[in-house]
């Protein structure tokens, strides 16, 4: 009688352990995301839809700066597919990793356009932001995709990284090297 007692414990103990593994995994694969791709275009699943990013994510600065100042510009192109009826957030950021150039002579703009009127895209900047000396991490903005959109939505955007001491071509001895990031945002 008392092994029948000790079976019933078992099988319990047995069954309840079942029980978390099977919740845990449950809940890591509802919120887990993957990132295949490469740098240059990424595609990130979630599950309320996935966003497709297409851009040369790098910005290196060379000696010359052409006659307008421009050290670097990218187009940033973001396409939400989102199944449910939730929102698929994402956020921009500028991944600085060298730049020499003093406080204040970089600074960036950003033009942002809604191509499939769904959502709400990063805000533009309506005027040059500066841009720190050193290693940093400066972010652009958050935008949305609002669901369903299953046949996709996009949002572009271009990001301008200007050397404001210039008066036609100019060459300098500074270093700036960047990326652009754009992923879900973290909770």
């Amino acid at each position: 009688m008392n092994s029948g007692k000790g079976n019933i414990i078992l099988l319990t103990v047995i069954a309840v352990a079942t029980l978390l593994v099977s919740v845990v995994g449950a809940t890591f694969a509802y919120f887990n995301a993957t990132i295949p791709g490469t740098e240059s275009q990424k595609t990130i699943e979630v599950t309320s839809g996935t966003l497709f990013v297409n851009t040369n994510s790098s910005i290196v600065g060379a000696n010359t700066i052409d006659a307008n100042g421009i050290l670097g510009k990218r187009d940033i192109n973001v396409t939400g597919y989102v199944t449910g009826s939730t929102n698929l957030n994402y956020d921009a950021k500028l991944v600085i990793k060298e730049n020499t150039y003093e406080n204040g002579e970089l600074v960036y703009t950003i033009t942002s356009k809604n191509e499939s009127n769904n959502g709400s895209t990063i805000v533009a900047t309506s005027e040059p932001v500066a841009i720190p000396t050193g290693a940093s991490t400066i972010n652009l903005g958050s935008g949305l995709f609002a669901g369903p959109a299953a046949k996709g939505a996009k949002h572009t955007y271009v990001l301008s990284i200007q050397y404001v001491n210039a008066d036609g071509v100019q060459a300098v001895d500074k270093k700036f090297n960047a990326t652009i990031l754009v992923d879900q945002p973290s909770k």
